[in-house]
């Protein structure tokens, strides 16, 4: 998510902002890559991902995603992850109870493994 008030400046088209509208739903699916709003891929796979989830919010800040996770209190949190990010977030959010599940999306499925096997909840490493 950008830091700034105002719009990002991404391919996709959508603004990644703290104000998300508040989410009715009992799990909200989070999305943290760098590049998340960056490539046409990402961008159509948010599109298709939106068709089957209500609440998709996107990031590119690791820290405002952790804060975002951790302020959650009424739904359970679906993170999708880069290999680099997840390395680095997954150690500090697997035991909160709202983080229900990860998925790792990585182009080095052998290099990531090592480190997420040793979380329950990170369900799948994806390239």
């Amino acid at each position: 998510m950008t830091t700034s008030d105002e719009p990002s400046s991404n391919l996709c088209g959508s603004r990644s902002t703290n104000t998300a509208a508040p989410n009715l739903e009992l799990f909200a699916c989070l999305w943290l890559d760098q590049e998340v709003d960056l490539t046409d891929e990402n961008c159509v796979t948010q599109q298709e991902l939106r068709r089957v989830i209500n609440h998709l919010l996107t990031f590119n800040d690791e820290i405002q995603c952790e804060q975002y996770i951790r302020k959650a209190t009424r739904e359970k949190i679906v993170l999708i992850v880069s290999g680099k990010l997840g390395r680095e977030i997954v150690p500090r959010l697997h035991d909160l109870p709202q983080f229900s599940a990860c998925y790792v999306f990585c182009a080095n499925k052998k290099n990531h493994k090592a480190w997420a096997d040793h979380y329950l909840k990170v369900i799948n490493l994806f390239f």
